[in-house]
């Protein structure tokens, strides 16, 4: 790798570091190493064992089906882990110097992926992210939402590629469910080769009837405690002079974006809307 972070997380290039400071990868944060030779300088994870976010056969078969795939379908011009100086990143793949496709299998956190995406955007560069690796499920979790991107086609959606088996899923229709936002959505496996019939896809998107909150809802709501929720319950009461278990009583939960941090149930009782960090997404507003 050709850039690093110092001890002052400041992203380095390996040709202006010294054998001084001590050096972390951008993408998992542990330790490397300068290696300068009289030719080339770089980074190198300390212990090679530690080198899976880039190096490990998973990552490089995942990388090499998309390009394949990308060719099937016409593309040509596209490098891997071309080097853009301007914001000191090494992009998977891009297509015409204009879209990088990201095929993310370590963990990243919320800031460094904001960090990435908004760098892009920068450059008006489009970036599409795939998951893997560590990201790879049959099923989505909470640790998947800050991933979720927007088209009129597939709604709310993410992308998972098992380079094991040449799969690519598609989680489509991604909405929050019910009082505490249960996740749902659809999801459709294609071969990696029939990219083509990925893209094409248009699903219906069929609408859900709401359900009405039951007794064991309203008694998990009852026997949530702790500082922050005992304060919002006793400003509910205050100012409504009812309980928010007597207010929910008979109200009926429909189908929301899945771009809200705070429970429909206390949005229903006047909570203030908390969004959750989506850098593919204007989560602020009500227009996706």
């Amino acid at each position: 790798m050709y850039a690093a972070f110092n001890q002052n997380k400041k992203l380095v290039n390996a040709i202006e570091s010294n054998f001084e400071d001590q050096y972390f990868c951008a993408n998992c944060n542990r330790p490397v190493k300068l290696i300068r030779n009289d030719n080339n300088s770089f980074f190198r994870h300390e212990n090679a064992c530690n080198n899976e976010e880039n190096e490990r056969s998973i990552h490089k078969k995942g990388k090499k089906l998309i390009v394949d795939a990308l060719k099937i379908i016409g593309y040509k011009d596209i490098t891997l882990e071309h080097y853009l100086k301007t914001i000191k990143q090494r992009p998977d793949i891009m297509i015409d110097q204009r879209i990088v496709i990201e095929y993310q299998c370590a963990k990243i956190n919320i800031d460094k992926l904001m960090n990435r995406v908004e760098s892009y955007h920068a450059l008006g560069i489009t970036n599409i992210w795939i998951l893997g690796g560590e990201y790879l499920s049959n099923k989505l979790y909470r640790v998947h939402m800050k991933f979720i991107s927007y088209n009129l086609n597939w709604g709310f959606y993410l992308l998972m590629l098992d380079s094991e088996h040449d799969q690519i899923s598609l989680f489509y229709g991604i909405r929050f469910f019910g009082p505490f936002n249960k996740v749902q959505y659809k999801r459709k496996i294609f071969l990696i080769e029939d990219i083509l019939e990925l893209l094409e896809f248009k699903p219906k998107l069929s609408p859900v009837e709401g359900i009405e909150i039951d007794h064991y809802q309203l008694r998990k709501i009852r026997k949530l405690t702790g500082k922050g929720i005992n304060r919002f319950k006793a400003d509910y009461y205050n100012q409504n002079n009812e309980t928010v278990e007597n207010f929910l009583k008979g109200k009926r939960f429909g189908v929301m974006k899945p771009i809200y941090q705070n429970h429909q149930w206390r949005i229903s009782c006047g909570e203030c809307e908390q969004y959750l960090k989506q850098p593919f997404l204007c989560t602020k507003k009500e227009d996706n």
